[in-house]
């Protein structure tokens, strides 16, 4: 399958999500904004996926390539019904086209912490009722879409994950995150700085914690995208 794939940054890409497409041999398409949404088109793409950025989804008044990113979830998920795949800044993004809102959270969520499952969703099978994931967010969907359903929260986000229509799946944390994506961010200007304001001075301890939990956080990883693309028979 050919899979378009919109990221922020350079440096901010599926992560340990990209090993599993080329296990399967899928054809995947990159396209960073702001630079080339231009030029980005979904002819010949099979699904969809957003990923996080340091923007927020109100500011597409003042950035004209998000009101165009914006317009390209909007056909992808409204008009074609293409598997859509959202991540932090792509979570809030499907949010917003699909008529909920998003608001800054009451509070930021920095670091590996834990998420509860809603229910008994398939996407989370295998997992424990909480389990860990990596989170960096000052936003939230503070107002659910219609038609849409939560299938894991956490004590300070409520939609941490959703799904809608039944191909459109999106999450508040970062499930990309291994060491060598975290390790990439740091190449970011002024990613290390802020991770460091948020968790303190031993933010590298991160990496360390993210080794720990590696093999659930790789689970969950599996489980995301298998679930993912069993949309594209639905």
């Amino acid at each position: 399958m050919r899979i378009l794939i919109i990221q922020h940054s350079g440096k901010e890409h599926a992560g340990g999500f990209r090993p599993l497409f080329s296990r399967d041999g899928h054809q995947v398409i990159a396209c960073t904004a702001p630079d080339e949404i231009g030029d980005a088109e979904l002819n010949g793409i099979d699904g969809l996926w957003v990923l996080g950025g340091p923007m927020q989804v109100w500011e597409a008044c003042e950035l004209p390539w998000l009101s165009r990113e914006i317009d390209l979830i909007r056909e992808a998920v409204l008009e074609r019904k293409l598997p859509y795949f959202g991540i932090c800044l792509g979570h809030q993004l499907l949010a917003h086209v699909l008529g909920g809102e998003v608001a800054p959270a009451a509070k930021s969520e920095v670091g590996l912490l834990h998420v509860g499952k809603r229910g008994n969703p398939p996407m989370f099978d295998g997992l424990s009722e909480e389990f860990g994931c990596f989170q960096w967010h000052s936003a939230e969907v503070s107002r659910l879409p219609p038609g849409a359903e939560v299938t894991a929260s956490s004590d300070h986000c409520n939609v941490q994950a959703m799904v809608w229509g039944g191909t459109a799946h999106s999450f508040q944390f970062h499930a990309e995150l291994d060491t060598g994506t975290l390790a990439d961010w740091y190449d970011i200007e002024q990613c290390e700085e802020m991770l460091r304001t948020h968790i303190g001075d031993d933010a590298d301890r991160i990496f360390d914690d993210l080794s720990a939990a590696e093999a659930s956080l790789s689970l969950m990883r599996e489980n995301l995208y298998r679930h993912w693309i069993s949309s594209f028979a639905r």
